[in-house]
């Protein structure tokens, strides 16, 4: 078996394919569903010591900036 990627030009060529695929001559893979929830699309991307470090900086900025620009 073959893998190749195509690009549909004209709704009719898919139509094509669908009625191959039925026929047993092709096999068309099925559309990924998109994560909606971005915090599990990104689950896994960093380290934890990665993201333990960038909390840290945040948090510290985070003061600096409440520091200097909080008014009371």
């Amino acid at each position: 078996m073959e893998t190749i990627k195509i690009n549909i030009i004209k709704q009719d060529a898919l139509s094509i394919l669908k009625v191959m695929e039925e026929a047993g001559l092709i096999s068309l893979p099925k559309k990924e569903t998109k994560i909606k929830n971005l915090a599990q699309q990104l689950k896994g991307t960093m380290s934890s010591a990665r993201a333990k470090q960038m909390s840290e900086f945040i948090d510290k900025e985070r003061g600096e900036w409440e520091k200097r620009y909080y008014i009371n």
